[in-house]
């Protein structure tokens, strides 16, 4: 056979699904496996040597939106719920609150007693009006005997707490 027979042949269906997929990734970009690396070389050269790589505007666009139909969409983000909007000043509120107390508690000037103060322990007097109250007794003996306990609790205390 020679060159001439050569051209007249009818190409065969490897050569036209070559052709096809060379015509896909030259189109495209991309290429699968399988395809001619020499062809796909030379095609490569001859379409750079044409326009400089350099797309026409429509072409970009083609590109673009093909990449963006094929991308998957992000997922929406979770609003922050209504929630959001009071639990923050809400937080901050009391952060702040507790600092100030916190700062009030800690510059106080005045000294705080280390041990709490020893209260007397009631007579047997008052424990005897109390008895007899509770069993209907004269209620003002309870009241003459709460008198005295109650001043004995009171000197106690401030002489404890005073400044």
């Amino acid at each position: 056979m020679n060159e001439e027979d050569d051209m007249e042949l009818e190409p065969t269906e490897e050569e036209l699904r070559e052709a096809a997929a060379l015509a896909q990734a030259l189109d495209r970009g991309s290429a699968r496996e399988g395809l001619p690396d020499d062809a796909l070389a030379i095609a490569a050269m001859l379409r750079f040597g044409a326009d400089g790589g350099e797309l026409d505007d429509e072409r970009a666009d083609a590109i673009l939106d093909e990449a963006l139909s094929s991308a998957r969409p992000r997922r929406p983000r979770a609003e922050k719920g209504v929630w959001w909007r009071w639990l923050v000043p809400a937080g901050l509120v009391t952060a702040a609150a507790a600092a100030a107390l916190i700062g009030v508690l800690a510059t106080s000037s005045g000294e705080t007693p280390t041990t709490a103060a020893v209260l007397p322990e009631p007579s047997s007097a008052l424990l005897q009006a109390q008895a007899a109250a509770a069993a209907g007794d004269d209620p003002a003996a309870l009241d003459r005997a709460m008198e005295a306990h109650r001043a004995a609790v009171l000197d106690r205390l401030s002489e404890r707490y005073e400044r």
